[in-house]
């Protein structure tokens, strides 16, 4: 076994991949992150080597040479080599560290809702479909973390309220922090909040219908995804900011309300 850093640059990843004679079926949504990573010079070196038994197979890091070798991007890492061939089964079985995890080795509060918060806003800032449906890297979760923080720790205090009081629990801790980010953390928007999800009520209002489809929802009643919910709750706050007037339905884009 042999132990190196180089400095990985086109050339060399295009150097590996030719003499590995078994590669893994690509998985596109890996190949697709880390180039989104290095072209956006967000890729950082953490030392996790690129591994290669005795035959000259990549046991791990294919993606990661691939990267390369399509953007040009170059970086030192570790490389090992001289494996035995039969090791596969005992690389990479550990737990991956989660966005929450990151942020709490920050020492960042209430870890886990805010990188799952934190994702929601990012995805669904984005104009591109593309986007959107790509992941959200740890790095990015981080750094909006802590440019934000103490608005974010504002945001927080106010969601827990509102989470807590729910009799039933229609919404996620997590979309309201969202809600409550998007639409503003204000007394205005608390309100709106807490009457969709049912703490205040105004029988037959467009914050009440949206509630009852929520907890309908909730209960398996009614099939709403995630997409639906956040078009009522959209819909129903443009109402709210109208004061909020009786309506006998609201009227989903894709399906009748």
């Amino acid at each position: 076994m042999k132990a190196t850093v180089v400095t990985m640059t086109r050339e060399l990843a295009k150097d590996y991949l030719s003499r590995n004679t078994q590669n893994r079926k690509v998985k596109s949504s890996a190949l697709n992150f880390y180039k989104k990573q290095m072209s956006s010079g967000t890729w950082k070196e953490n030392g996790e080597p690129i591994i290669i038994d005795t035959n000259g197979v990549i046991k791990d890091g294919q993606h990661r040479l691939m990267a390369v070798a399509e953007t040009g991007y170059a970086y030192r890492v570790p490389v090992i080599s001289g494996i035995s061939s039969d090791v596969m089964d005992t690389i990479d079985t550990g737990t991956n560290r989660t966005a929450g995890d990151v942020l709490e080795l920050e020492g960042i509060k209430y870890s886990a809702l805010l990188a799952s918060m934190i994702k929601k806003v990012l995805q669904n800032g984005s104009s591109s479909r593309s986007a959107k449906n790509s992941n959200i890297s740890n790095n990015q979760i981080l750094a909006f973390a802590k440019e934000k923080e103490h608005y974010l720790m504002e945001i927080v205090k106010n969601s827990l309220d509102i989470y807590n009081l729910q009799v039933v629990r229609v919404l996620t801790n997590s979309d309201i922090s969202y809600f409550l980010y998007t639409y503003g953390n204000t007394t205005e928007v608390v309100e709106f909040l807490k009457m969709i999800t049912g703490t205040l009520r105004i029988p037959q209002t467009a914050t009440d219908y949206v509630y009852k489809k929520l907890y309908l929802s909730k209960t398996g009643k009614e099939r709403l995804n995630q997409s639906d919910k956040h078009e009522y709750i959209s819909k129903a706050f443009l109402k709210f900011k109208q004061g909020n007037p009786i309506v006998k339905s609201l009227k989903l884009s894709n399906k009748n309300g």
